[in-house]
């Protein structure tokens, strides 16, 4: 009597069950106590996957939990307890083999006393839902990954920043996650893809240090992209080797001709490939790559590759696509720093040209100055010509009258500083010749054998002549011949006039970074030392007031021509004259 009871009161339960959830939308099923199926709508039997609802009824939760997995057995537990049970977005296969996303609410279900009699549970495929979230949760990380990037390239100008940044970004986990990429660019003028960069681990022992190393320091993207070059230098790494050098012909039908030629990315695996792509694989060590192509506003930059050769993950259609993405990033960096080179060249020849037409200003200026500086001397020097001969003349005959024996000591006086004087005009004057001759190339050491040859044919029979002796290195220098022969001529005049009686004199040629110079150097006893000395500081000290007018007239010329000159210690403590002028180009002709 009591079991017929309990089936009346089992049947009216599924009748009430049926009656409140058959027509649902929402899959609904009922778990008696002992775990067994006693009702279910036909959603719910779809979801499961059984093909009515007859043959579902009776069936244990035991069984469709080892097909599904999602937790139904706890959940019985759980609702027996009085507690509820939920699992969201549950990815399994059903009982027919169909892949779904599955969520699962369960509670207890109570009769009229409130006991609890079973579950009651709801089950909904939500694959198209977490589908579209998937798809929009991955677009997201799409876009952020892009904005990083680009925030990242929008403060790099320099190709190999730009580069680096772009291939870290296509190689780094919180980025398109690729095990390595290659960088390639497009060389017009020979009409060949060369390789650049490449980014990544060339072993997997170095790839498990590598990555554990990001991995403890749990960097974003962004921190990856600004540190970048704190990492190993992409140029000399072991992955970059690989293709340094590597040129391909654009003329070759190889994969990367025909990406480039279309455009368009590809995924390329090592089968039905003709022979120069399957070289160009083998070279990589890879069996599956991602490539895309970077092209700007129809024009042919280059490519990047990238494969996953480390890890053996298969690359699918989504990830050649995000590649070209970055691809097209590339192309636009590319472009904006090119254009940025340009940019700093065009304003380094402008600021070159703009400094030369200063220099050609400054020139005229001097040009002018020394030209009014050689007709000024040349009239006062005409000027005081006339009286000094008169001076002289009337000196001479006051020697030879009567009258000149008593003052013959005072006449011989003003009669030597009458030459004195001339001697000093003559060099003006000289000075004032020169000036009218044009600037042109001259070669140093000719410039100097010249000057010396015609300071021997000036020198007394009794003095001491000074020897010359030429680096071996070629010295060109731009600037005035006459002007500059008559400056080193008074350097070496004054050697020789008040020195040469107490010490021998050397006169060297050298170059030294990029410029010519003219050493004079003496050797001598201990008194030549001393009176070498103080005859150099009163010639070249600035506050002695006693230089000659002719050294004065020789270092304005050297300091016109872009030279110094000046007293420098030499061997034996003898100090030594230097006269130096630039080169021309740097001193890359000497």
């Amino acid at each position: 009597m009591s079991s017929m009871t309990e089936a009346r009161s089992v049947g009216d339960r599924t009748q009430c069950i049926s009656a409140l959830f058959d027509e649902s939308s929402l899959g609904f099923f009922f778990a008696g106590t002992e775990g067994h199926i006693e009702y279910l709508n036909f959603e719910a039997a779809r979801i499961i996957g059984f093909n009515s609802v007859g043959e579902a009824c009776g069936q244990s939760l035991q069984d469709i939990e080892s097909v599904l997995s999602c937790g139904l057995i706890e959940a019985h537990r759980s609702a027996l307890k009085g507690r509820t049970f939920r699992r969201n977005e549950h990815r399994c296969t059903n009982r027919n083999g169909h892949f779904a996303v599955l969520s699962l609410f369960c509670s207890p279900y109570r009769n009229d006393e409130g006991e609890i009699d079973g579950l009651l549970g709801i089950i909904q495929d939500v694959s198209e839902s977490y589908g579209r979230k998937s798809d929009l949760e991955r677009a997201i990380c799409e876009l952020s990954i892009m904005a990083e990037v680009s925030d990242a390239l929008s403060s790099a100008v320099e190709l190999e920043k730009v580069i680096r940044i772009i291939l870290t970004g296509v190689t780094a986990n919180q980025g398109l996650g690729f095990n390595r990429a290659f960088l390639f660019l497009v060389n017009e003028s020979e009409s060949i893809l060369e390789g650049k960069i490449a980014v990544g681990p060339s072993c997997p022992e170095e790839a498990g240090q590598i990555w554990s190393q990001l991995a403890l320091q749990q960097k974003s993207l962004t921190e990856l992209l600004n540190d970048y070059l704190e990492r190993q230098n992409a140029a000399s790494s072991p992955l970059s080797l690989l293709i340094d050098g590597w040129r391909i012909s654009l003329s070759e039908p190889s994969i990367f001709n025909r990406v480039l030629n279309d455009a368009r990315g590809a995924n390329v695996c090592a089968r039905d490939l003709d022979e120069p792509s399957m070289e160009i694989l083998r070279r990589l060590h890879t069996e599956n790559l991602a490539v895309a192509p970077i092209i700007s506003k129809g024009k042919r930059l280059g490519l990047i590759a990238a494969d996953n050769q480390i890890t053996g993950k298969a690359i699918g259609d989504a990830d050649v696509q995000l590649l070209q993405t970055f691809a097209n990033h590339t192309a636009v960096a590319i472009e904006r720093s090119r254009l940025h080179d340009d940019l700093v060249r065009h304003a380094a020849t402008l600021e070159e040209r703009n400094r030369q037409i200063a220099e050609s200003q400054e020139q005229i200026i001097q040009i002018e100055k020394m030209s009014i500086i050689g007709e000024l001397t040349s009239s006062i020097a005409h000027e005081l010509r006339n009286p000094l001969t008169v001076i002289g003349g009337f000196a001479n005959l006051m020697l030879t009258a009567e009258a000149g024996q008593y003052n013959s000591e005072y006449l011989n006086i003003i009669l030597s500083e009458a030459k004195r004087a001339e001697s000093v005009l003559h060099q003006v004057l000289d000075f004032s010749r020169a000036s009218r001759t044009e600037s042109r190339e001259l070669d140093f050491k000719l410039l100097v054998s010249k000057t010396h040859e015609l300071l021997l044919s000036k020198m007394r029979r009794s003095q001491k002549q000074p020897v010359l002796n030429h680096s071996d290195r070629k010295m060109l220098i731009w600037g005035n011949s006459d002007q500059l022969q008559h400056a080193l001529y008074q350097f070496m005049a004054l050697s020789v006039e008040e020195m040469t009686g107490e010490c021998t004199v050397e006169i060297s040629t050298h170059v030294e970074d990029g410029r010519a110079l003219m050493r004079i150097r003496f050797t001598g006893a201990e008194q030549a030392r001393k009176k070498v000395t103080t005859t150099l500081n009163q010639f070249f000290g600035s506050s002695t007031g006693t230089q000659k007018l002719s050294i004065i007239v020789a270092g304005e010329t050297i300091r016109y021509h872009g030279g110094s000159f000046g007293i420098e210690g030499s061997a034996g403590n003898m100090p030594g004259i230097y006269v130096e002028l630039p080169c021309r180009n740097g001193g890359k002709n000497a």
